[in-house]
């Protein structure tokens, strides 16, 4: 129930208001008096308000100055002013400080009930309206976490997310990182074999590792965390404030707190993890660089053993990590053949090919490098659909067998869309096929049910399709309406009985699946020109 605060300086008005009006039917579970704009301030600072009715002219704070002290503290309490004054001069500064409604004196009992009837509506579709908003919140709230952890991981997967979508998702998502502010980066890696916990333990493994990183660098850092595809724990740390530190400084500084971590695991965690941290860079220019130094680092430093170092970096093993990572970028060029989006493919393999040409056209390792995981593509997507590359690319697959594609650039572009266009011309074909296929089993089961009132949803069901599908599919294949073509065979057969047989028009009617006769002459004269008795009298 809502609450109702009344305010005027004369005190039978408040009353006669309070007492004469059926508040509780309209929805008002308490109604308050204030004979002064103070009183009503120290009820609205002790009473959830959500009404406010009040009069214009008081001595001292007059009636708009308390609707703008209302508007700015109590933003969701509607107020409406009682007035004798009609002056638009009243109502321009009323709607100024936010008041819902007036009404002029003297006050008639319907039309106050009217209007307080309608600030209940409005006071009602709003609370549903932030309730709705406040559960949507509340949700994408509770699963910011993981959603920052996914964005970080698809950025170490090499994902390309445009700049304006990528602040777009990072204000959205709350990082605490704009684009181009340093950052360092670093791995942890567990002692045991992940084989040892169960996923729900290595879940909360990962949040309270990931808690103790942003209590142990919250001096100087915010932390951004992720598991990655080779199960580290890659964490990105963001400064939260420049400092004048020299860099050793603030070397030596990161490195106490990085050793601080790793001995709080340890501690507080019961469990022994490597960390290797890396070289600072920028943000997001740097992030896929450091992210495979410290890959190649730990592969090179730590490899298979379990020794738990802690290691930091040094100047000189900043490698120049030289990846196609339009080859490598999720989705998988694997993934988009198998779902079959050739556009997709047909854009991924352009921009492979644009990669090697700008910046790879003299590395042959980097075009072999291509070319057998376009290669294994291909065949993936062959064997998948149960043919041999040999039959699906004919010619080209000759010059595989001197690595002909592996020469130039242009060379491995040549082959690949060649034998791209000749994949995507085949699951055209197959489509083609299977559509035709669809078209003639619904004309099959048209014809075996002239009998009976055939409908899309029936030709559809026997197909296991959608009816729209179905619609759609016969009129592309055919470039006619599907309703049509039954409604055409259906006569057809009427005029052939017609010609043959001596049934009675209703008994003909029936036979097509027409049970109102009546019908049945309407649509024949229709196609025909002519009513049905009249074209038989005309084959006699």
């Amino acid at each position: 129930m809502l609450q109702l605060l009344l305010v005027d300086d004369e005190m039978s008005v408040v009353d006669t208001l309070a007492h004469t009006i059926p508040w509780k039917s309209l929805g008002i579970g308490e109604v308050h008096k204030a004979y002064s704009a103070s009183e009503a301030l120290n009820i609205l600072n002790m009473h959830a308000i959500d009404i406010v009715i009040t009069d214009v002219r008081m001595p001292g704070t007059d009636g708009l100055e308390l609707s703008r002290l209302i508007s700015r503290q109590w933003k969701h309490t509607k107020c409406m002013l009682l007035t004798a004054h009609a002056e638009f001069d009243y109502a321009r500064t009323a709607i100024q400080n936010h008041i819902f409604d007036y009404i002029l004196k003297p006050i008639r009992d319907e039309e106050l009930i009217e209007r307080v009837v309608r600030i209940i509506e409005v006071i009602r579709t709003e609370r549903e309206t932030h309730s709705v908003v406040q559960r949507a919140m509340d949700a994408m709230r509770e699963h910011v976490p993981r959603l920052r952890g996914e964005l970080l991981h698809d950025l170490l997967q090499g994902k390309r997310v445009p700049a304006g979508k990528l602040e777009e998702k990072l204000r959205m998502l709350e990082v605490p990182i704009r684009m181009n502010d340093g950052i360092a980066m670093m791995l942890i890696r567990y002692k045991e074999q992940f084989s040892d916990y169960d996923p729900f333990e290595m879940s909360l493994m990962e949040y309270a590792i990931f808690n103790m990183a942003e209590e142990t660098f919250e001096e100087g850092y915010r932390v951004w965390c992720c598991k990655d595809v080779y199960d580290y724990l890659a964490i990105v740390l963001i400064p939260k404030t420049e400092t004048e530190e020299s860099a050793d400084d603030l070397e030596e500084r990161l490195n106490r707190w990085t050793n601080q971590f790793q001995m709080n695991v340890r501690h507080y965690l019961k469990r022994d993890v490597s960390v290797l941290l890396g070289h600072g860079g920028t943000f997001p220019a740097d992030l896929l660089k450091m992210y495979h130094n410290l890959l190649l680092l730990f592969r090179k430093r730590f490899g298979n053993g379990q020794d738990l170092p802690l290691y930091v970096a040094g100047g000189g093993e900043l490698a120049d990590i030289s990846t196609l990572q339009s080859l490598n970028e999720p989705p998988a060029l694997l993934h988009l053949m198998e779902a079959g989006d050739w556009t997709a493919i047909e854009t991924r393999l352009e921009a492979i090919l644009s990669e090697l040409e700008e910046r790879w056209a003299e590395s042959p390792e980097h075009l072999m490098e291509a070319f057998f995981a376009l290669y294994a593509a291909f065949s993936n997507l062959a064997h998948t659909s149960g043919r041999k590359m040999i039959d699906l690319i004919g010619g080209d697959y000759l010059p595989v067998k001197e690595l002909l594609p592996c020469k130039t650039v242009a060379h491995l572009g040549e082959w690949t869309r060649s034998v791209f266009g000749k994949f995507r011309q085949q699951a055209r074909n197959e489509n083609s096929t299977a559509r035709l296929a669809a078209v003639k089993e619904a004309q099959k089961y048209i014809l075996s049910n002239l009998s009976y009132d055939i409908s899309v949803q029936s030709i559809a069901d026997h197909l296991r399709m959608h009816p729209s599908y179905v619609s759609r599919l016969y009129k592309l294949e055919t470039g006619e309406n599907i309703s049509d073509y039954i409604t055409k065979l259906k006569l057809e057969k009427s005029v052939m009985l017609l010609k043959t047989s001596a049934k009675k028009i209703y008994e003909i009617s029936e036979e097509i699946g027409y049970h109102n006769p009546h019908y049945f002459i309407k649509l024949f004269k229709k196609y025909y020109g002519t009513t049905p008795q009249d074209y038989r009298n005309s084959q006699m």
